[in-house]
C-alpha cells in the first residue's frame, strides 16, 4: 500500500503539467508565463486582467480559449469589467459577484451548449473585453436556464421528472458498517495496521487535499478477483447508459455529457463476493475516520449511509464525462470514493480522472485509472472533476458515496416540500 497523492497537482486547463517537484506538497506551485491556447512561453504574453492568472499571446487566442478558461475565470480585487489586456472599457462597471449556486463548476457549459443547441436563450454569463476594443460573446447575458444537474443519480431511481413536476424516488441506501472487532479483518486478511494505515492517510489527505489516492489498495489477487466479476457482469449484458439528474438534458446527452456503461451491486448478488469485499473495507475505512479524534473535516459529517456500488465501464471510442460535481445541491453525499482495476494501464490508454480543486485555480490532480488505486475526494462543489476521453475499451471503475445523515434528511424535506407545491 502507498500514498502517491502529490505528484498528480498540475496546473489548470488544457495541457496541465503535473507538478513532479513537489510531491506531497498541492499549495506549492510554479509560476511561468505560457499561453493558456498555445503553449508558448515568454515574457511577450498579456496575462487576462480579470483573474490575473491566464496568459495569451494575443487578444484571438485569448477569444479561442475562452470556452475552455471561463470556469476559472474569476476576478481578483474587483476588477474593473473592461481592463483584460489593458484596455479601458467602463470604469465603472464590476464584474458581479457569483454565488456559490452560480459557478460554471457544476457543468462544462460548452457540452451543454453542444446537446441543448448554442441559441434559443442559452446564454453566455459574462461579456469578455479584449485590448483595445470591447467584444461581447453571444448573447452576453446571465443564461436564463437553471443550471441543470450533470452528476450521477445515487441509485438508478432517483432522476427527476420534470422541473415542474420533481417527485424523485427514494433511493435503495444501506447502512454503513464497521467490521466490529481485529478477527472480523483478520480473517479477511487484512491487519489491524494496514487498516490503521489506510485510515490515517485517508484522514490526513482529505483535510488537507480533499483528496486522497492510495495504491495496492487490496493487493493484486482481490484486485483481479475484482476484476473478473466485473469482467464477467460486462458480458452478462447488464449495463446501461450512465445519466445525469437532470432529465431535461437526459436524451440529448447521450455520450455527449457522459459515455459510460453503468450497473448498480450491492455485493451480494451471485458471483459479486469480491465488490462485497470491497464495499464492507470500504465501509469500514471511512465509519472509523469519520469518528477517530483526529477526523478533522470528516467530523463535520454523521456518516450512516452509503450508496450501492455503481460499476462503471467506458468503452473506448472517447468515452467521457464532461467536469461536473457529484453533489451541487446538497443531496446528502459529501465523500466519494472510487476503486479502479485496470490492469497494464498506460497513458495511451486515456479515461484519466481531472479533478479542478476549488481555490486552486492554477492546479489540478491528475488521477490514472491504475489497477487497485483507490480514490476519496469530497462530492461536493469542492472538487469538480471530469474523466478524459478512454481509449481502451474496457475502462473500469467502482463507485460508492457516502452520505451525511442530516444534509440527506433536509435533502429529502426540501423535494417533499417541493413535490407537494407542484
Amino acid at each position: 500500500m502507498s500514498t502517491v497523492l502529490g505528484e498528480y497537482f498540475g496546473f489548470s486547463g488544457s495541457g496541465a503539467r503535473p507538478l513532479g517537484s513537489c510531491v506531497g506538497r498541492m499549495s506549492h506551485g510554479v509560476n511561468f508565463r505560457v499561453c493558456g491556447l498555445c503553449n508558448c512561453q515568454g515574457d511577450q504574453l498579456k496575462v487576462c486582467s480579470r483573474c490575473k492568472t491566464a496568459w495569451y499571446c494575443g487578444p484571438d487566442h485569448q477569444r479561442q480559449h475562452w470556452k475552455q478558461h471561463k470556469p476559472f475565470c474569476k476576478p481578483k480585487n474587483g476588477v474593473m469589467h473592461g481592463e483584460a489586456f489593458g484596455g479601458s472599457g467602463n470604469a465603472n462597471k464590476k464584474i458581479p459577484r457569483r454565488s456559490a449556486q452560480q459557478t460554471d463548476f457544476s457543468f462544462d457549459r460548452s457540452a451543454l451548449d453542444a446537446v441543448m443547441g448554442s441559441h434559443g436563450g442559452v446564454m453566455s454569463d459574462y461579456e469578455l473585453h479584449f485590448q483595445g476594443s470591447v467584444a461581447e460573446v453571444p448573447g452576453g447575458r446571465r443564461r436564463s436556464l437553471a443550471e441543470p444537474d450533470l452528476s450521477t443519480p445515487i441509485d438508478s431511481n432517483t432522476l427527476e421528472a420534470t422541473s415542474q413536476q420533481y417527485r424523485p424516488k427514494t433511493p435503495s441506501l444501506y447502512h454503513v458498517e464497521v467490521c466490529p472487532d481485529s478477527q472480523s479483518l483478520e480473517e479477511g486478511g487484512f491487519s489491524q495496521d494496514w487498516f490503521s494505515d489506510v485510515m490515517q492517510l485517508v484522514m490526513k489527505d482529505l483535510n488537507k487535499y480533499g483528496v486522497c489516492v492510495v495504491d495496492d489498495f487490496l493487493g493484486a489477487e482481490r484486485a483481479e478477483h475484482i476484476l473478473q466479476e466485473v469482467g464477467a457482469l460486462h458480458s452478462r449484458g447488464v449495463f446501461h447508459d450512465g445519466q445525469v439528474v437532470s432529465r431535461h438534458v437526459q436524451d440529448q446527452a447521450r455520450g455527449m455529457i457522459r459515455g459510460d456503461k453503468i450497473t448498480w451491486v450491492t455485493g451480494s448478488e451471485p458471483y459479486c463476493g469480491g465488490i462485497g469485499q470491497l464495499v464492507s473495507v470500504v465501509d469500514s475505512v471511512v465509519a472509523k475516520a469519520n469518528k477517530h479524534p483526529n477526523a478533522g473535516k470528516l467530523a463535520d459529517y454523521n456518516i450512516t449511509w452509503r450508496t450501492r456500488a455503481m460499476v462503471a465501464c467506458y468503452p473506448g471510442r472517447d468515452a467521457h464525462y464532461v467536469k461536473h460535481v457529484d453533489n451541487p445541491n446538497g443531496d446528502g453525499r459529501c465523500i466519494t470514493a472510487i476503486y479502479y482495476i485496470n490492469k497494464d494501464w498506460t497513458p495511451q490508454d486515456g479515461g484519466v480522472l481531472r479533478i479542478y480543486p476549488e481555490g486552486c485555480s492554477d492546479k489540478v490532480a491528475e488521477i490514472e485509472p491504475r489497477f487497485d488505486r483507490m480514490l476519496f475526494f469530497w462530492s461536493d462543489r469542492r472538487n469538480p472533476h471530469e474523466v478524459l476521453p478512454a481509449k481502451i475499451t474496457s475502462r473500469y471503475a467502482i463507485t460508492v458515496w457516502y452520505l451525511d445523515q442530516k444534509e440527506r434528511e433536509d435533502y429529502l424535506a426540501r423535494v417533499s416540500g417541493a413535490s407537494t407545491n407542484t
